[in-house]
């Protein structure tokens, strides 16, 4: 007798057991033919209101989504500037090389702070307001960072910055990914499938590596011709174009859709379908089957219902959407799950460990080029940040678009059957090439050899944080997608934490062994945090299937809190 496969308005079981979160057909295998090819499955299925931001046309979603990649650039500009203008500021306000490494780790308390405090905000009351609010306090202080004049000031400014740029950091991952709650009141929110994730986190970390890396360029050439006073000022009238765009074009993507009685997309009964638990369909049906679980995408297209009317102007731009679940559990969750799901503490481990590695680079390039035997100008230590940033362009590429295309690749090696772990069996050159671009950078400094040196090693650095930054962002996206913007408040806060005392350590460790010894430690150590995705790899799928059960259980909370 063959088995039935069973989906009760999403619950996926199949011998009375759970697939685990992440596992799904992502490409059809019942002959079903696009272009000559078996066809991609929509994940996740989409309603037919065209009013749901998965439903979008392309172009909206262009507009919607180039505001908040601009707004990318303009926050992580402000967030790496600074450095560059050190030489003068050390001038202009009377302050030491220490003090203004000091004023970096208060900019990381705000980032770390803000991740807590704004993103719950962004949860319960929309994406927009906070985006709006959060683009005024980067307005208010990139003026104001123009015209400081003391130290205390520089360090409020750099904290409220921290703050707001915090919201960036987690929202646009939120805005990427599609978040569920399966409810009796579902909430879908924001417009992209998973097919296409990849390739836009690889946009995002690109947006952020322009704004760590190319636009210092232009900031550091203006500096050295108008001062880093004017950097600033030019930096706050973008700021002010992109805070204006969020006013009168960023539509809302938090939706509700509203129920009419009609099942959801996905909502099906499916007979003879195997699952990797099951691949012999030799299980049946538990008659106890019951959960509000994630669906299976089992669609490549679908209808719009037209006689739904679209949402109008002032609906689209309201201030906030706001919805009735408490917004206190938003607080404590990013913990929660930051350190009871280990896809999403090893995707932190990651993106703090590049970030920790980032930010000692630019703190290095701030305090050794200045002096012999370089004896740069910030317009020069601007232009030392090229390596790094061509090399993260082409990891961007290799773990969003190469990503998205080798994932396709291996599911039809599995049946048709997507992991999120296999985002991850590409990365053993980007793993390599980081850990040895930052040897070959640590060395090629330390002996003042060529720039040209020291940016072929940033470079290869770029390139592994490109991938592998990517690649685990988009781990975590895939895995645990209804649970997702508490998994990225809680990798922001790590990865901002773990950042507060680097500041404080770089001097004492250059001293103590030297900038040869220092990077060749870095080195060793970063690859010795990137080659944890062997075990990810090995493990990550039993991980999911072990801890199943505990993360139905955070979404069942989660969709009793909306509902009640």
């Amino acid at each position: 007798m063959a088995a039935t496969h069973v989906h009760i308005d999403g619950a996926s079981f199949e011998g009375g057991g759970i697939r685990p979160p992440g596992t799904f057909r992502l490409i059809s295998e019942d002959g079903t033919e696009i272009h000559g090819q078996r066809a991609v499955m929509l994940d996740p299925v989409p309603t037919n209101d065209p009013n749901e931001p998965l439903n979008w046309s392309t172009i909206r979603k262009a507009v919607n989504f180039t505001i908040v990649l601009g707004m990318t650039v303009v926050v992580f500009t402000a967030l790496s500037i600074q450095g560059i203008f050190w030489q003068q500021m050390t001038v202009d306000l009377q302050v030491s090389y220490p003090e203004l490494n000091q004023a970096m780790s208060v900019n990381f308390v705000g980032l770390a702070t803000g991740c807590v405090l704004f993103i719950p905000l962004a949860q319960k009351f929309g994406r927009r307001p906070v985006y709006i609010v959060s683009a005024a306090i980067m307005l208010v202080t990139t003026f104001w960072s123009a015209r400081l004049d003391s130290l205390a000031e520089l360090y409020i400014a750099n904290l409220l910055q921290g703050l707001a740029g915090a919201t960036n950091e987690t929202i646009v991952e939120i805005t990427i990914l599609t978040h569920q709650v399966l409810t009796p009141n579902p909430q879908i929110s924001d417009i992209f499938f998973v097919h296409h994730r990849g390739s836009m986190n690889g946009l995002y970390m690109t947006m952020v590596m322009i704004g760590s890396f190319l636009t210092p360029m232009a900031a550091g050439a203006q500096a050295t011709r108008q001062g880093w006073r004017w950097s600033y000022q030019t930096l706050g009238i973008f700021n002010a174009i992109f805070f204006i765009l969020f006013l009168i074009l960023y539509e809302e993507t938090k939706y509700a859709p509203v129920l009419n009685g009609h099942p959801r997309a996905g909502a099906e009964i499916e007979e003879d379908f195997p699952t990797p638990a099951d691949p012999d369909h030799k299980s049946g049906v538990q008659p106890d089957a019951k959960a509000a679980l994630p669906a299976e995408p089992t669609t490549f297209h679908h209808e719009l219902d037209l006689s739904i009317r679209m949402n109008s102007w002032r609906k689209r731009l309201a201030l906030w959407t706001p919805t009735p679940e408490p917004i206190w559990p938003y607080f404590y969750r990013p913990f929660y799950v930051l350190f009871h799901f280990p896809t999403v503490f090893f995707t932190g481990l990651q993106y703090a460990s590049g970030m920790v590695w980032l930010t000692i680079t630019a703190n290095v390039m701030a305090l050794v080029f200045p002096m012999p035997p370089y004896l740069f100008t910030p317009e020069q230590i601007g232009f030392m940040s090229l390596g790094p940033f061509v090399g993260n362009l082409i990891g961007a590429f290799y773990g969003g678009l190469l990503g998205d295309r080798s994932i396709l690749y291996f599911s039809r090696k599995n049946k048709g059957f997507y992991e999120p772990e296999m985002r991850l069996y590409i990365l053993h050159l980007p793993a390599l090439l980081m850990a040895g671009g930052l040897i070959m950078f640590g060395i090629t400094i330390s002996r003042g050899m060529h720039w040209i040196y020291i940016s072929i090693g940033g470079a290869f650095f770029g390139f592994g944080l490109g991938s592998i930054a990517d690649a685990a962002l988009t781990l975590v996206i895939d895995s645990y997608r209804d649970i997702t913007g508490d998994a990225f408040t809680g990798i922001a806060f790590l990865r901002n934490a773990i950042s507060i005392g680097i500041p404080f350590a770089i001097t004492p460790w250059m001293e103590r062994d030297g900038l040869q010894n220092m990077f060749i430690a870095c080195g060793f150590i970063n690859l010795g945090i990137s080659l944890l995705i062997i075990p990810m790899v090995f493990y990550g799928k039993r991980s999911r299937a072990g801890l199943a059960a505990r993360y139905y259980r955070l979404v069942e909370q989660q969709g009793s809190s909306h509902h009640g």
